[in-house]
């Protein structure tokens, strides 16, 4: 036998029953839209969110002029130091022609200084050959004897013949002294012609290096200015 159970009908209380959760509160937006706000409210809130955005524009504008005082000082630096690098540039341009002239000239002193040791080369040359030191030489010792014997022919007019042993030993004592002074005259001319080419080459020689150190000098201060 199957039980039998009766129908509950819900009656018309319970059917218009809402649970409370699913009600509407008073003064709380649904949806995100606050139905119980004022005009007041809303005028308040218009201010507050229209102080903001006047708040951020003005932040903003500050921020602007701040970057703007930069850029001017910035923009004046700039101004300053392209000032300077003209300034630079013409003094530099200036040294530059200056260096041009002087390495001119010390090119023509160059240019002078080898044509004043050609000069000399062949002077030099000229007085190294054997056949004119000879020739000067052969002069030399003609004009001694000629000398000696001059000098020997007056001796012998003034001789006291008396004395002629000691006489003839002091002449040929003279004679030797001559002889050893002109062989001491010409180890000096020697030596003297010697000295004076090695100090004419020692001469050139420093003369050509302190050039040519010069234009060195000339050449790397001109580098180091380009």
């Amino acid at each position: 036998m199957i039980p039998y159970y009766q129908p509950h009908y819900p009656t018309a209380a319970e059917e218009l029953t809402v649970p409370q959760h699913m009600l509407a509160q008073p003064a709380m937006p649904q949806y995100g839209i606050n139905f119980a706000a004022t005009p007041q409210d809303r005028r308040d809130k218009k201010r507050k969110i229209d102080a903001e955005y006047r708040q951020r524009c003005k932040v903003k504008k500050e921020k602007r002029e701040i970057e703007l005082q930069h850029l001017r000082e910035e923009n004046a630096l700039l101004k300053r130091e392209n000032e300077f690098c003209r300034e630079e540039n013409d003094s530099m341009a200036l040294k530059l022609r200056s260096k041009e002239v002087e390495i001119g000239n010390l090119k023509s002193e160059i240019c002078n200084s080898k044509k004043v040791i050609s000069k000399q080369e062949i002077l030099l040359d000229t007085l190294s050959q054997k056949p004119f030191l000879q020739q000067i030489m052969h002069g030399c010792n003609r004009l001694e004897v000629a000398l000696l014997e001059n000098e020997r022919n007056i001796l012998y007019q003034d001789a006291n013949w008396d004395g002629w042993e000691s006489e003839r030993k002091q002449l040929l004592d003279e004679i030797e002294k001559l002889k050893h002074r002109n062989v001491m005259l010409k180890m000096q001319n020697q030596v003297l012609g010697d000295k004076i080419l090695s100090q004419k080459d020692t001469e050139a020689s420093m003369r050509s290096h302190a050039i040519a150190s010069l234009v060195e000098d000339s050449a790397t201060n001109l580098s180091v200015c380009l």
